[in-house]
C-alpha cells in the first residue's frame, strides 16, 4: 500500500539515494596578488556561510479599507552576498601564525591602520571564490562562484586567557561578492 511508513514505500530507500552532508565542501579562493602565502591558508578554513543566493523581492502592501493585499515587489533590495569564512589558525615552522598573517595582509590593502593608508578596489579585491559542494564519492552537485570579493570585517582578536584552552580561530571573516553565479546539478 502507498504511504504507509515502511521502508520499500520509499523511493530515497529503494533507490538508494544518498542525503547531502554539510561537512562535503571545498572553498578554493584566489586573493589579490600582493597576499602571499596563501595555499596554507585554504587548509585551516573550517566553515562557510552567508550564501544565500535564493534572492526574493520584499512583499508589498496595498489597502482596500481595512483588508490588506500582498503582492511581491516590483525589486530586489540587495543583490550581493557576504560570504563568512571560520579559520583556525596554526603557527608554521618559522613561528608565524600564517592564517592571521594573510588576512591582515589582505585588510591592510583596504585600510593599514598603522599608517592610515587606504586601497583601490583594484587592488584589494580577490577572486574568483569558488565553492563547490559534493557527495562521499567527490561528485560536485553545486558549485557558487564569486568572481570578485574583499574583505567588510575585521579579523577576530586573539583573546588572552589563562583558563580557556581553544585553539584561537578566526570567525566570520566576512567577503563581499557583489555577483555570483550558481550551478546545481
Amino acid at each position: 500500500m502507498a504511504g504507509l511508513p515502511h521502508y520499500r514505500n520509499s523511493k530515497a530507500a529503494m533507490q538508494k539515494f544518498e542525503p547531502v552532508y554539510n561537512a562535503q565542501f571545498e572553498i578554493l579562493l584566489t586573493p589579490p596578488a600582493a597576499v602571499t602565502g596563501w595555499t596554507l591558508v585554504m587548509e585551516n578554513v573550517i566553515k562557510v556561510g552567508g550564501i544565500e543566493v535564493n534572492k526574493q523581492p520584499s512583499p508589498v502592501i496595498q489597502k482596500y479599507k481595512s483588508a490588506t493585499r500582498s503582492f511581491a515587489g516590483g525589486i530586489v533590495e540587495d543583490t550581493s552576498i557576504n560570504i563568512t569564512l571560520d579559520f583556525e589558525v596554526n603557527l608554521d615552522d618559522s613561528n608565524s601564525a600564517y592564517v592571521y598573517k594573510a588576512l591582515r595582509k589582505w585588510c591592510d590593502l583596504i585600510y593599514d591602520p598603522l599608517t592610515g593608508r587606504m586601497g583601490l578596489k583594484k587592488d584589494y579585491s580577490g577572486g574568483p571564490l569558488i565553492i563547490n559542494y559534493f557527495n562521499k564519492a567527490g561528485d560536485i552537485f553545486r558549485q557558487v562562484k564569486a568572481p570578485v570579493v574583499f574583505p567588510t570585517t575585521p579579523i577576530t582578536p586573539i583573546e588572552s586567557d589563562f583558563t580557556n584552552n581553544e585553539i584561537y580561530r578566526i570567525s566570520g571573516f566576512t567577503l563581499r561578492a557583489d555577483y555570483f553565479e550558481e550551478t546545481i546539478l
